[in-house]
């Protein structure tokens, strides 16, 4: 299998272990494999101390010449899938497959060339097709910032074309009604002092220069605008806050003795500027703060209840979530949905378009809470009605390693060794809570922690510290680094004088304490992922197992000021040591962790695989009622050789049987 560009030293599950001899001492053993050298292992006695890592050993070699062939046939069916959308006009559809090829393989010239086939493409199609497909480019070639950055451009300008088409400006201008001079100054004045680094007001200038070129070129702004043809701008360098407001003000001269109102130069000037600093950070006008403070603030409930499209046109319920209104009212997977009703109103699906069905289907279970929700389904010849609150749901973010028959997680994955599991998607406020409940039935018989972050994308980062503070009994656990720190509470107690934990401080106390942990991660661990892994390899000496994380450890605060409303990169988050886990803003490389064994990630045909897998693996097994429930897997394909095992985990599985073998002197 090819060596990403970002790990160009190591090769997968293929690394020199200490050369074997008759016997070796395990504690030679343990130090080889936490190092990362795992060739080998299958040579090893397979009685004795050794053999639970010879039998390691013997299944990643068999998985190793699985994932090659799996690798080889992935690769050539994602090229084949996309040349066919790009030739067939399917542009949109040929994306998606795109982005997994090029984050597989990103250096691999056919599939640069059919990036730039694909966007060459973009140029004949619908205008708000071209922008979703050429945005997708830039983040596709992120490794490759020239060409992100141009790909980005033809995005930003066909997006503001579409703002001023004639049958857009309307809605445009009354998007920025409001806008104010004022507003942007103390919007401008709060970045200057509060961004995370210090602002490139020469960057911010150039790219507000360059949108207003944009619109003075723009045939719906010319039309609106006539005399924009005639301006003549000259481009001010800046190099601190007051050479930016001059430039800005330039604009506004230019600009507006050409008729265009003076919202419009603001809006497309901020707009440009501020996505100069990174792609987060962004300016609310006055005519969306209440909707985006609605977005924010406010609370989506519902019941629980998981759809997906069935024959004919119709809706089936793919399951309910257990610990929910849908799971208790006795609506079964399988059953055919008919009507949606609460006290607004009754939705009968065969009234819509059989496409609009699931969409509109999925919209109607969100509602308000004193709204209670009523389903018509038909269960084979049967109509039966059910009625359930809606409420706030929480989606899982912890999994085991397997639900046993009534749906409760095991953990295990070899009892016998003591070796748990736990997954975690995503960090919300209740992942702690839901973390210490997989694992606590066991805590007097767990040796080692598999920790399974991949494809994890962040959340709450304070529940991730609580994560990291279940193994390690003192010390700080994370770091925060920008120019402006936020107020993390009082230091004592205001009550008993007791000084008082800091937010990323390990407290005594936890039974999970020096317990040893491996952690899984990916390219698409993320964000407070990054956070947790960092914390444990520095604090808790955990090994990390995989390929680098994604490095977006930035953090984002949202401000509302007089007149507007932001969201800015105000914070980086940091390891214990003080290392930042944030890619360079502007720059393609990766930073984030970099694992202690490395493992290539896996191909989309792997990722396909593993996914059904584990579907089966952690399906629920039985409604809330006893009635059996089947698991949702993706259909097995033919087209794809078959992968026995997860790779990454199993050589995760090799390094935690290596923790449990004496260290030595």
């Amino acid at each position: 299998m090819p060596v990403p560009a970002f790990l160009p030293l190591v090769l997968p599950l293929s690394l020199t272990l200490l050369a074997c001899r008759a016997a070796p001492a395990p504690a030679e053993v343990r130090a080889a494999v936490l190092e990362g050298r795992l060739e080998g292992l299958a040579e090893l006695p397979a009685d004795g101390p050794l053999a639970p890592l010879q039998a390691e050993g013997a299944r990643l070699k068999t998985l190793q010449t699985e994932r090659d062939a799996l690798e080889r046939a992935s690769r050539e069916l994602m090229r084949q899938t996309i040349e066919d959308r790009i030739a067939a006009g399917q542009l949109r559809e040929a994306a998606g497959p795109l982005a997994s090829a090029v984050l597989a393989w990103p250096d691999d010239p056919a599939f640069l060339a059919l990036a730039h086939q694909l966007g060459e493409a973009a140029d004949g199609a619908e205008p708000d097709a071209a922008v979703l497909i050429w945005s997708a480019l830039a983040e596709i070639l992120a490794h490759q910032p020239d060409r992100a950055a141009a790909w980005q451009a033809r995005a930003d300008k066909a997006a503001l074309g579409l703002r001023y088409r004639p049958d857009a400006l309307a809605t445009t201008r009354a998007d920025q009604a409001g806008i104010r001079r004022a507003a942007v100054a103390d919007l401008l004045a709060t970045l200057d002092t509060r961004y995370v680094d210090a602002l490139d007001h020469a960057a911010m200038a150039a790219a507000g220069a360059r949108a207003l070129t944009w619109l003075q070129r723009d045939p719906g702004a010319l039309a609106a605008w006539p005399k924009l043809a005639d301006v003549r701008r000259s481009e001010a360098a800046a190099t601190d806050l007051a050479g930016l407001e001059a430039a800005l003000d330039a604009e506004l001269a230019a600009l507006t003795a050409a008729g265009v109102p003076e919202e419009v130069v603001l809006d497309e000037w901020v707009r440009a500027a501020l996505s100069a600093l990174d792609p987060w950070t962004r300016a609310v006008w006055p005519a969306e703060i209440a909707s985006w403070q609605a977005h924010h603030a406010g609370v989506r409930v519902g019941v629980g209840l998981e759809l997906r499209d069935g024959p004919d046109g119709s809706v089936i319920v793919a399951r309910p979530l257990p610990d929910t209104p849908a799971w208790a009212s006795g609506i079964h997977q399988g059953d055919r949905l008919v009507a949606l009703s609460d006290p607004t109103g009754r939705l009968a699906l065969d009234d819509l378009p059989v496409d609009r069905r699931l969409a509109v289907a999925e919209q109607a279970l969100v509602g308000a809470p004193e709204h209670p929700l009523t389903i018509d389904v038909r269960r084979g010849e049967d109509a039966l009605s059910f009625t359930m609150a809606r409420q706030s749901v929480v989606q899982p973010t912890v999994e085991g390693w397997a639900r046993g028959a009534d749906n409760a997680w095991s953990p295990w994955y070899d009892e016998g060794a003591g070796i748990a599991y736990a997954r975690i998607d995503a960090f919300r406020s209740s992942t702690a809570d839901a973390f210490d409940a997989l694992l606590e039935p066991g805590l007097d018989h767990i040796a080692v922690v598999l920790l399974d972050l991949r494809g994890n994308p962040g959340g709450d980062v304070q529940a991730a510290v609580h994560i990291a503070d279940r193994f390690v009994a003192d010390g700080f656990l994370a770091r925060i680094d920008g120019r402006v720190l936020p107020d993390t509470g009082p230091d004592v107690d205001p009550e008993t004088g007791e000084r008082l934990a800091e937010w990323n401080e390990a407290v005594a106390g936890h039974a999970l304490e020096g317990t040893p942990v491996v952690v899984l991660v990916d390219p698409d661990t993320a964000s407070a992922a990054e956070v947790l892994t960092a914390a444990l390899q520095e604090r808790a000496h955990a090994v990390v197992v995989g390929a680098p994380t994604w490095g977006k450890g930035w953090a984002q605060k949202l401000h509302t000021g007089d007149g507007y409303a932001m969201q800015y990169t105000n914070l980086a988050w940091a390891s214990p040591a003080g290392r930042r886990l944030a890619r360079p803003l502007g720059a393609g490389q990766r930073s984030g962790v970099v694992p202690d064994v490395a493992v290539d990630p896996a191909s989309p045909g792997e990722q396909y695989v593993l996914k059904a897998e584990r579907a089966r693996r952690t399906a629920l097994r039985v409604h809330a009622d006893g009635t059996p429930m089947q698991p949702l897997t993706a259909p097995a394909r033919a087209d794809l050789p078959a992968l026995d095992g997860d790779p990454t985990l199993a050589a995760a599985a090799a390094v935690a049987r290596a923790l449990l073998l004496p260290a030595g002197d």
